[in-house]
């Protein structure tokens, strides 16, 4: 997402006088238009409300809420204004508020997320003979998206809700386990990590807090964005099931690279046999 200030400071000079006001006022006050709406910003300037919404258009394409999103992301205010529902919002406001928070979960993912841990991970999945995955909730959706990916290039993964086969199937050597939890306190993940520290298996979490209950356990933790954590009203996991999608991706990728001519010779196989047997 480009920076809203800079393009206004590169800009001022081509824009209008009445303009120019706003403009300059947007500079000096960028938090306080956050909070306000086109008439109120233009009643503060002294000009129009054409002139604040001609303005807007200039600077973003979604017009002033794209542009007050995009101020959002640049002063560090308290983004719960943007990043919980809000029921006057129309579906362009809301897909700008879901361009913010993928682009801010993706950008803090990328800093939490310590690059020698994917790296590790990695080595240990490859280095397995089995890979069992567990997750509750949400996190069920993304320990079935890394059972797909990690079987189209031929390693073994079993994730399933049935605890009890878990805690068999990973009471034996050659195996690595995964477990997938927002918060890091999921209880059944934390007793399935117990079972594995017991048989000597390692343990791969993927969650957002490093001083969780989970992570502690764990050998090897991926750390996630945690920007849904202090939402008022958490009406789904969106970010947070995205922001471990994408931590998914790169593990997969990671892996992938590892031996890269060999597995991709399976991802192409594996389409092969997709294509002649059920399409």
């Amino acid at each position: 997402m480009k920076s809203i200030l800079f393009s206004i400071h590169k800009q001022i000079a081509s824009f209008s006088k009445s303009e120019r006001k706003v403009a300059q006022f947007i500079l000096d006050n960028p938090q306080q238009v956050i909070s306000m709406n086109a008439d109120t910003l233009a009643d503060k300037v002294g000009v129009s409300a054409a002139t604040v919404v001609r303005l807007a258009k200039l600077l973003s394409a979604d017009g002033f809420p794209g542009v007050k999103i995009q101020l959002s992301a640049e002063t560090k205010v308290d983004d719960s204004l943007y990043m919980e529902v809000d029921p006057k919002d129309p579906l362009d406001v809301v897909k700008q508020k879901m361009e913010f928070r993928i682009g801010h979960m993706i950008e803090q993912t990328n800093i939490t997320l310590d690059d020698d841990a994917v790296h590790r991970a990695a080595k240990l999945i490859d280095q397995a003979d089995d890979v069992y995955t567990y997750g509750l909730g949400a996190s069920s959706i993304v320990a079935a998206d890394l059972q797909q990916k990690f079987i189209r290039v031929g390693k073994p993964v079993v994730q399933t809700m049935d605890t009890h086969l878990i805690a068999t199937g990973i009471a034996k050597p050659e195996t690595v386990l995964i477990l997938i939890s927002n918060t890091g306190e999921t209880v059944e993940s934390q007793k399935l990590a117990d079972i594995a520290h017991e048989h000597g298996i390692p343990v791969i979490t993927i969650t957002h807090s490093r001083k969780s209950s989970l992570a502690k356990k764990s050998d090897i933790v991926l750390v996630h964005d945690d920007s849904e954590e202090n939402e008022k009203l958490r009406t789904a996991a969106t970010t947070s099931l995205m922001a471990q999608l994408y931590v998914v991706d790169l593990l997969y990728y990671s892996y992938l690279t590892m031996n890269f001519n060999e597995n991709a010779a399976k991802i192409k196989e594996s389409s092969h046999v997709i294509r002649k047997y059920f399409k």
